[in-house]
């Protein structure tokens, strides 16, 4: 059976996965990695999780605007474009036609990054 990264996101064998990463869910390609650039992957996952969500809460939007101040320009980026949406439209139900009627620059900014994709389109 195989498993899957955390990190890459790959389903991977068993033996693609070492000791300590089996049991976090990461490859030991992934492990070898500098932990500055694991770190931002995930970080960079778990921001498109938060548009993923039905509603994004206050927890949430913290977390964005802690993550709008990372030392990595792109994940500092896509924070703040997240940040942006939660804060106009949380809830995700209709959130795409409130931003093109009433906010197209964030619906543009989403385009730009990548984060509609976290919409399922």
């Amino acid at each position: 059976m195989p498993h899957s990264c955390r990190v890459c996101r790959q389903q991977k064998s068993n033996e693609s996965f070492s000791g300590k990463g089996h049991a976090a869910h990461v490859c030991k390609a992934c492990a070898a990695l500098p932990r500055e650039q694991r770190d931002e992957l995930l970080n960079q996952e778990e921001i498109f999780g938060f548009l993923a969500q039905s509603r994004i809460s206050d927890k949430n939007t913290a977390r964005l605007h802690k993550l709008s101040t990372s030392a990595n320009p792109e994940t500092a980026r896509l924070a703040e474009v997240a940040l942006e949406v939660a804060l106009v439209t949380p809830f995700k139900r209709r959130r795409i036609n409130i931003l093109a009627r009433n906010h197209r620059h964030l619906l543009r900014k989403l385009e730009e990054t990548g984060l509609i994709f976290a919409h399922g389109f």
